[in-house]
């Protein structure tokens, strides 16, 4: 399960897309760490039940893949799906996420009736452009390659005003001292 809070409301269909994008890539980067692949997705948006002042709206779906995968391109496409299906307007939401449902280990993956050699490969290709793009990002840092780009000043952002610095691990939160 990957899911956060935004950083502001936002009734913005857009901004839950890009949210569900990000969390969709990184919880495939999770399933091929663990060598496992998913059969369904569950997509998932609320608004903030705090706020009693706004209207409320919480709801879930679930999207079955076509094949077991742990190709982030598929469960980004199916995130998607599912929030074409959940999105109502007049909400403002505070949070986003999607779960990964049926889980398998990869290397005992059960085929399906459709698969064919042209799927075989198609797979071992998937498999390669994933597997470059994590070590890129490992090596190069998280978010080096990515699958769509988030916009500036997204509502679905962490906000970090109040957090303490990170004088250990970033050169430019350093103490100065004088």
């Amino acid at each position: 399960m990957v899911s956060r809070s935004f950083g502001r409301l936002t009734g913005n269909p857009h901004d839950l897309r890009e949210a569900l994008r990000q969390h969709a890539t990184r919880a495939a980067e999770k399933l091929r760490k663990q060598q496992s692949v998913t059969s369904a997705v569950m997509a998932f948006v609320r608004t903030n039940p705090f706020r009693t002042d706004l209207p409320q709206y919480q709801q879930r779906v679930v999207v079955s893949l076509e094949k077991p995968t742990d190709d982030s391109r598929d469960i980004i496409a199916a995130a998607i799906r599912g929030l074409r299906r959940l999105w109502r307007k007049g909400y403002a939401y505070h949070k986003a996420g999607l779960t990964l449902l049926d889980l398998s280990p990869k290397a005992n993956r059960q085929l399906t009736l459709t698969e064919t050699p042209q799927t075989d490969e198609e797979a071992k290709r998937s498999e390669r452009l994933m597997a470059t793009m994590d070590k890129l990002n490992r090596e190069l840092g998280k978010g080096t390659v990515q699958l769509g780009l988030p916009r500036k000043g997204n509502a679905w952002s962490l906000r970090s005003e109040r957090r303490t610095p990170r004088y250990t691990t970033h050169w430019n939160e350093l103490l100065i001292v004088r």
